[in-house]
């Protein structure tokens, strides 16, 4: 799940006559639930002669974070107050056609949500990775800033997003789950047990010179 990552990424912003006390490696972390425009980074370069600055990432894809998050959660619940029914409640289940009907449409509805949640999930994540590349934003972030120079370096982090691309994969196969268990639950629906017996009521009766 996205709520569990987190990474960071760096890059140095450099008072060239800084005398003392410099610190010029700017870090911001990257975590859930992403919205990395509310974070504003105040930190000073150096102490002699004093010099300090703020650097803004105006990046925000928690919606598309917050939203597959909570679908998961709603998910996680269902599914455990679904096999207590199906496990205490088994009689009841088949015996009242409604709950299965209900159920299949249910399935259906998250199926379809985990498709759209991966989905917009899926864009966020690029905007993410994009937004938290500090090289693209050096001269809009820097530019502003007197005496004060931005640079990616080699030794700078540029953020490790893999365990996320992970949950997108979660996310995709979650809708393959849900959308496959259609199947086994609507064999136990109104819709399906009527087919049998239309067909019976249906068929002719046997003639009498038979």
């Amino acid at each position: 799940m996205p709520v569990s990552f987190s990474t960071y990424f760096t890059f140095h912003a450099t008072v060239p006559n800084c005398q003392g006390g410099l610190n010029d490696v700017v870090r911001n972390t990257v975590e859930y639930p992403f919205a990395l425009d509310a974070v504003l980074i105040r930190q000073t370069l150096c102490s002699s002669p004093p010099q300090t600055a703020s650097f803004h990432f105006p990046t925000d894809v928690s919606p598309q974070a917050k939203f597959f998050v909570a679908l998961g959660v709603i998910c996680m619940l269902y599914a455990v107050l679904a096999l207590v029914g199906y496990v205490l409640l088994h009689d009841m289940y088949i015996g009242r056609r409604l709950i299965p009907s209900a159920d299949f449409v249910l399935h259906a509805a998250l199926a379809f949500l985990w498709l759209v949640a991966a989905a917009a999930w899926a864009a966020g994540m690029s905007t993410l990775a994009d937004g938290s590349d500090p090289e693209p934003a050096l001269s809009r972030l820097c530019d502003q800033l007197i005496g004060v120079q931005c640079s990616v370096n080699g030794d700078d982090h540029r953020g490790s997003f893999g365990k996320l691309n992970a949950s997108l994969c979660f996310g995709f196969l979650n809708m393959f789950v849900w959308a496959a268990n259609l199947w086994f639950i609507f064999k136990e629906t109104m819709w399906y047990r009527a087919r049998p017996e239309n067909a019976t009521t249906a068929a002719p009766a046997p003639s009498a010179n038979a």
